[in-house]
């Protein structure tokens, strides 16, 4: 019989990762590899509790001991809640003696039935202490080092880990940050070939913002930002007060350049930083002609020129025209799509039947808009795309 159960443990464990999503909210938002790993950690777990029942052990190993001590750490590097992985053993368990009682109830005997239930609480005693000692301990590690906790959250985010609000507010709850909803997320780089990003480049940037780095004396509850680095880039979780003009500003006098993508989500910071890093990978220098800084129109325009597989016409249009779609300022897109068309304002305004002035003052009205100077050749370009589009759509 043990060996028909354990041939049956690849349908439990489906159903037991499949229950714990369904139960802990945290759980519902892992996917790829992290899954994967969820999946033979119950696997391996089942298959050491049916071994134990079957040869009358209800006492793990050290080799037990050892594994569970390494998922504790693992799991306080993740973030993720300690109760809700405690909880997800609880519900594997379940999931797994409610297969063995329902399927096999005919053929065990009290006795077994009893067994198995006292070895389950035994195991479970067994495993929570030795998750919460290593969790415990490796939580101590981690917030120890304020900034370079504060890193790994970000380094968390920016792969796509725990970004479910119930994770982020217990790993910021911890480290006594106050992160934006909609944070900004920028991706710096110098602006100078050959010349190195220091980490004192880095931290004169967050200082010219108005921000507190994290090895700062001053309470860590001032700080709504976090930073880490990717080789010569810095990448800057910010608040949304800070806006793209501020952080061209100070950027320009840093001596770095970059990508700002403006009120992203905590759960689109990863998708924020792959669009941002692109743009910096592929941007041409007359991109930065005019500024130090490019927007997520910029990204998006980008994105789609190289054929990225996310470029996504919709956004060109959004990011690139902004408010000059709306029905109020539907006449400075006209003006604007004249002058692209015709190439002088004169031309333009003897195309709408409009007086030169009347179109000068709209084309000003529209560089004031979209923050983009349609005599100059890359904003030109980026217009005149988001205008296309449109139309198509």
């Amino acid at each position: 019989m043990v060996a028909k159960i354990e041939s049956e443990l690849g349908p439990v464990v489906t159903s037991a990762v499949h229950s714990i999503r369904e139960a802990i909210p945290v759980y519902r938002s892992l996917h790829g590899a992290q899954l994967a790993d969820v999946e033979a950690i119950a696997y391996w777990s089942l298959r050491r509790l049916m071994a134990l029942w079957a040869h009358g052990d209800r006492a793990i190993d050290d080799r037990d001991h050892k594994r569970f001590r390494a998922i504790g750490s693992a799991r306080a590097a993740d973030g993720r809640p300690l109760a809700d992985v405690l909880r997800a053993y609880r519900v594997a368990s379940s999931v797994f003696v409610r297969h063995v009682t329902t399927e096999y109830l005919d053929v065990l005997d009290p006795r077994d039935i009893a067994e198995l239930g006292l070895g389950v609480l035994d195991a479970i005693d067994a495993i929570s202490e030795e998750i919460i000692g290593a969790y415990v301990v490796a939580r101590e590690q981690l917030t120890s080092d304020r900034t370079q906790a504060h890193a790994l959250l970000l380094d968390d985010l920016l792969a796509g880990r725990h970004t479910s609000p119930g994770a982020v507010a217990d790993r910021t709850r911890e480290l006594d940050l106050e992160l934006p909803s909609h944070p900004n997320l920028l991706v710096v780089e110098p602006a100078s070939a050959g010349r190195p990003l220091t980490d004192d480049i880095a931290e004169s940037l967050v200082l010219a913002l108005g921000l507190t780095p994290p090895d700062r004396t001053a309470s860590s509850t001032q700080r709504t930002h976090l930073c880490t680095r990717r080789e010569q880039r810095a990448i800057l979780l910010l608040p949304s007060t800070i806006d793209r003009v501020q952080v061209d500003t100070e950027s320009r006098a840093t001596g770095v350049r970059g990508c700002l993508v403006e009120r992203s989500t905590i759960s689109g910071i990863s998708s924020a930083w792959r669009l941002a890093s692109e743009a910096l990978d592929t941007a041409p220098d007359h991109a930065f002609e005019d500024r130090a800084v490019l927007d997520a129109g910029d990204a998006q325009l980008l994105a789609l020129l190289t054929a990225r597989p996310t470029a996504d016409t919709s956004e060109v249009v959004r990011t690139v025209l902004g408010s000059l779609t709306e029905a109020a300022n539907i006449h400075l897109l006209e003006g604007l799509s004249a002058f692209i068309t015709t190439g002088t304002a004169t031309a333009a305004a003897t195309q709408l039947h409009v007086h030169p002035q009347t179109l000068r003052y709209r084309l000003r009205r529209a560089q004031e808009v979209t923050g983009r100077d349609p005599r100059s050749a890359w904003h030109r370009l980026a217009l005149d795309t988001a205008i296309q589009l449109r139309q198509l759509g």
